[in-house]
């Protein structure tokens, strides 16, 4: 089952006011709030700016955040949390986008400001563990942290073997103390897998090796031959629907996909600093990119070439158009302005 057949009550109606109905008039500020509630899973909110890897999959790797570090402003954070809690948010919150979360020396007192403020939220980030020891976990830990994604990284232009895989794993398990390993993680495991989860301090530890030269995406078309497909998307896509993506400055991007740093502003939504979380997700700039992606049809700008999964079936194209079609003052152009954009 994908997202769009578990979106509950309503589902319809929501699903039309989310790509900008207006045969209902405006939304109010309760419906804004309602609609982000349902429909929101996971908030992707970087709170800072460096990464000290420089992979070539990821765009990163011409980036200055591999030198400067800028970190979300205090203020923001405990904004984005003030405004989480009128809804009572109780779903995932993803620290990281293109930075290395545990660089920041602040990261634990972070997690507590949205731990006293989101009580029920799952707090998770990705990371490339090389900073990852058992203090720093244990602080974290105690902080309101749930889980943390490591990523065996290999370096740049060098393909990782089996056996680097599996000396990279030991020696992460090693720094956080687990010694509940025995031989299960031997070659044959790390050939059959391509990740192992365990829990440390209370903390979920999934460490995984994916290709993602292999399989990884264009990054809103800054990584030119980086994608499993070159052929134009025209899959739907559920992420500007069930995301929220905010980055170190304030930005609003449609999706964790639409690169950002001092460069790079591809599909600027909005700041939270000038509007709040409801209004910049049922915004018209949102509404219309959730228009474009909802069906089966040649994607634009960004999106054209992204080989993000979706789990549609085709045989529901027909149905999706019909919806659409009924969607009061509908009118999007026929080619979305979603080029790149250089600050």
């Amino acid at each position: 089952m994908h997202y769009f057949q578990m979106v509950g009550f309503n589902g319809k109606k929501n699903l039309k006011l989310l790509m900008g109905d207006t045969s209902t008039g405006n939304l109010k500020e309760i419906d804004k709030r309602v609609l982000f509630k349902r429909h929101v899973e996971v908030i992707n909110l970087e709170l800072s700016y460096e990464c000290n890897r420089k992979c070539d999959y990821c765009p990163v790797s011409f980036s200055d955040r591999q030198n400067s570090q800028s970190y979300m402003k205090e203020n923001l954070i405990e904004k984005v949390c003030k405004e989480l809690s009128e809804i009572r948010y109780d779903n995932k919150i993803s620290l990281n986008l293109y930075n290395e979360p545990l660089l920041d020396k602040k990261l634990a007192d972070k997690i507590c400001t949205i731990r006293k403020y989101l009580p029920a939220a799952h707090i998770g980030f990705n990371s490339n563990g090389d900073f990852l020891r058992l203090p720093l976990l244990k602080d974290l830990s105690n902080s309101g942290l749930n889980h943390i994604c490591v990523t065996l990284h290999p370096l740049p232009n060098v393909n990782q073997d089996n056996t680097i895989i599996q000396r990279r794993l030991l020696k992460i398990l090693k720094r956080l103390e687990y010694n509940f390993i025995d031989d299960e993680l031997d070659i044959s495991f790390i050939e059959l897998n391509n990740s192992f989860s365990c829990y440390v301090e209370g903390v979920r530890i999934l460490i995984q090796w994916p290709d993602w030269r292999k399989d990884g995406t264009n990054r809103g078309g800054t990584l030119e031959n980086n994608s499993a497909e070159v052929n134009k998307r025209v899959s739907p896509c559920a992420r500007p629907f069930r995301e929220f993506t905010i980055f170190y400055d304030g930005n609003v991007q449609p999706c964790c996909e639409s690169f950002h740093d001092n460069k790079f502003n591809l599909e600027n939504v909005g700041n939270i600093s000038d509007q709040n979380l409801f209004d910049l997700y049922t915004s018209k700039k949102l509404n219309q990119m959730r228009r474009s992606l909802y069906d089966f049809s040649e994607k634009t700008g960004i999106c054209s070439e992204c080989t993000v999964r979706d789990f549609s079936s085709y045989s529901e194209d027909k149905s999706r158009k019909e919806l659409l079609a009924e969607i009061k003052d509908f009118s999007i152009p026929e080619k979305i302005d979603c080029q790149t954009k250089f600050d």
